[in-house]
C-alpha cells in the first residue's frame, strides 16, 4: 500500500491516456484499469515532476489552453512559460515568424513539437532560476529530458508517416532541439540536429510551402552562425572550415522593411563567411586560385557592401519621414549597422596575411563599439534592470562583433572598450555565449601583449595572432588556444598553444 501511495503521489495527473480521453484515472501501479479493462494501451504516468512555484506563473491564452487536451499541469505551466517568457526572450533584437506564430501553432496540432517546446521551456526556467553558472537543478533537468524523449519518440512515429506536413514537423521539431542544446551548452547535440534539418532541407523537391520557406531562412540564418565552429570537439575558429558555408544567391531589391534588411544582410554576411573561407584555403595550399581572381571577388563584394549600405541609409530615411520608429526598430538598425561595420572590416583583411592592414579599420573597430554600447542601453530601457535582460536570442547581435573588435584591434583603448562592453551582460546569442567568447579575448590579448613595444604601445606584426582556434575542455574548467603569430614565413605555420582556465577569468 505505501508503494502504491508513493506511485499516485508522483502521477497525481493520471495517466496519459485518461488525461486525452477528459476521464478520472484510478492511478493503478504499472497501467491504469481504466485503460487495460477497456484493452486500450496506457501511455503510462510522468516520472517526473517540477517544484511548486512560489509565485503564479502568467496564463496562457485562453486559445491555447483549450487546444491543449491531455496534458498535465507541469506541461501546462511549462507552455505557458515558454509563451510567456522563452518566446520574448528569443526574440530580443527583432520579430520572427518562426518564435511569434509558427512554433505556437503547430504546438497545437503536433505533439512531437509540443513536447519538444515543454523541454524548451523546462530547461529556460532551469536556466534562468540558476543563470549561467548552471548549478544543478534536477527537478527540471529530468523533466525535461522525459519530455524530450517523448518529442523524440513522437517526432520517429510521425516521420514514418506519408503526411506531407512531415517535413515541416521535423524541421520545427529539429530548431527546437537546437536552442534546447545551446541553453545546455551541448554544442556538438546542437550542431547535429542543425545539421538533420540542413539535410532534410536538402532533400526537397517540388513545391515548397511557406511555413517551410520560413523555416529555411531559421537554418540558414543558424548555419551562419555555424561558420565559425568546426571540428568533430567542436572547436571556435575566425577562419571557416572548409564547406561550412555554401555561396548563396544575392539579389540587390529595394528595402521596404527591417525584416527585408536584415534578409539581405544575412546573405551577404553568409557570402562574405564564404570568401573568407575561400581565402584561408588558398593560404594554406588548399585551393586552386590565384590572388587576382579572390581581389576580383574581393571587389565585388564590397560594391555590394557598398550598395547595400545606400540601400539601408535610403529606407531609413524613408521611413523616418513616415512612421514613428519602435524602440525595436532603432535596435534592429542599430544591429544592422554594427554588422556592416563588423563585415566591412573582416572583408577588408581577408587577403592580408601581415595582420597590420586591420589598422586602417580603426573607425570601423569604435563604430562597433558605439553602436553595442547604444545596443546595451536599449535593453536595459526596454527591461529596466541589466540583471532582467535576457539571457539567451536567437539573432546575432553584439557578441560575433565584439568579438572580432578584440582580436583584430590592436588600438589598446578601443579594444579594452570592445572587451569590457562583452563582460556587462552575460548571455548567448545563438551559438555564442558571451562567457566564452570573453574567455577567448582575454586569452588571446594576453598572448599579443607579450610583445607590445613598452614606449609606443603598438604590437609588431611579429607579435599578432594570426589563426587560432580554441577548443573548450570537456570538464568545461578551461580552454585551449592554438595559435600562430603572422611573423611566420609560411601561413600558419608554427603553432602554439595556451591554456586559459575559467576561474582566471572570473
Amino acid at each position: 500500500m505505501r508503494r502504491q501511495r508513493a506511485f499516485t503521489h508522483r502521477s497525481r495527473n493520471g495517466c496519459r491516456t485518461c488525461r486525452s480521453r477528459h476521464i478520472k484515472c484510478d492511478e493503478a501501479p504499472g497501467a491504469c484499469r481504466n485503460c487495460t479493462s477497456t484493452g486500450r494501451n496506457c501511455e503510462g504516468y510522468d516520472q517526473h515532476r517540477l517544484p511548486v512555484r512560489k509565485t503564479l506563473a502568467p496564463q496562457a491564452s485562453m486559445k491555447l489552453v483549450t487546444s491543449l487536451p491531455g496534458m498535465s499541469s507541469d506541461e501546462r505551466r511549462c507552455f505557458r512559460f515558454f509563451e510567456h517568457n522563452t518566446i520574448p526572450m528569443l526574440v530580443g533584437y527583432a520579430e520572427s515568424e518562426v518564435w511569434q506564430r509558427l512554433v505556437l501553432q503547430m504546438s497545437q496540432r503536433e505533439p512531437a513539437i509540443c513536447h519538444a517546446v515543454v523541454a524548451l521551456s523546462a530547461i529556460h526556467e532551469k536556466f534562468e532560476r540558476r543563470g549561467m553558472t548552471m548549478k544543478p537543478d534536477h527537478h527540471h533537468h529530468r523533466f525535461a529530458l522525459e519530455q524530450y524523449g517523448r518529442a523524440m519518440s513522437m517526432l520517429r512515429r510521425r516521420i514514418q508517416s506519408n503526411d506531407p506536413q512531415v517535413r515541416e514537423i521535423a524541421l520545427m521539431c529539429c530548431v527546437v532541439f537546437v536552442v534546447l542544446e545551446l541553453l545546455e551548452g551541448e554544442y556538438k547535440n546542437a550542431f547535429a540536429h542543425l545539421q538533420q534539418g540542413l539535410t532534410i532541407l536538402g532533400s526537397q523537391s517540388g513545391h515548397t510551402s511557406t511555413t517551410e520557406c520560413a523555416l529555411a531562412k531559421a537554418f540558414l540564418h543558424l548555419n551562419v552562425q555555424r561558420s565559425h565552429f568546426g571540428g568533430p570537439d567542436v572547436r571556435v575558429t575566425l577562419h571557416p572550415p572548409k564547406g561550412r558555408v555554401a555561396e548563396a544567391t544575392y539579389e540587390r531589391v529595394k528595402i521596404r522593411s527591417v525584416a527585408e534588411a536584415k534578409e539581405r544582410i544575412r546573405v551577404l554576411m553568409n557570402n562574405i563567411f564564404h570568401f573568407q573561407s575561400c581565402c584561408n584555403l588558398f593560404f594554406r595550399g588548399d585551393l586552386e586560385s590565384d590572388i587576382l581572381s579572390l581581389s576580383a571577388r574581393q571587389c565585388k563584394l564590397q560594391c555590394q557592401l557598398g550598395d547595400y549600405r545606400a540601400d539601408l541609409e535610403a529606407f531609413i530615411l524613408s521611413h523616418s519621414t513616415r512612421h514613428a520608429w519602435t524602440l525595436r526598430d532603432i535596435r534592429s538598425m542599430d544591429v544592422i549597422r554594427v554588422h556592416l561595420a563588423t563585415l566591412v572590416s573582416l572583408l577588408g583583411g581577408t587577403l592580408d596575411t601581415t595582420e597590420m592592414g586591420y589598422d586602417r579599420f580603426l573607425p570601423e573597430f569604435k563604430r562597433i563599439n558605439e553602436f553595442c554600447e547604444r545596443i546595451i542601453n536599449s535593453f536595459k530601457t526596454e527591461y529596466g534592470d541589466i540583471s532582467r535582460l535576457p539571457g539567451m536570442v536567437m539573432d546575432l547581435g553584439i557578441l560575433p562583433s565584439l568579438f572580432w573588435s578584440c582580436v583584430k584591434c590592436r588600438d589598446s583603448r578601443t579594444r579594452r572598450r570592445s572587451s569590457q562592453l562583452l563582460q556587462v551582460w552575460p548571455h548567448r546569442e545563438g551559438i555564442y555565449d558571451s562567457r566564452l567568447i570573453s574567455m577567448i579575448c582575454q586569452g588571446l590579448i594576453a598572448i599579443e601583449s607579450e610583445g607590445q613595444e613598452d614606449e609606443t604601445g603598438i604590437i609588431p606584426q611579429s607579435a599578432r595572432v594570426q589563426t587560432q582556434t580554441v577548443e573548450v575542455a570537456e570538464d568545461q574548467s578551461h580552454i585551449v588556444i592554438r595559435y600562430t603569430l603572422s611573423g611566420s614565413e609560411t601561413w600558419g605555420e608554427n603553432e602554439r598553444e595556451r591554456v586559459v582556465s575559467f576561474e582566471s577569468n572570473e
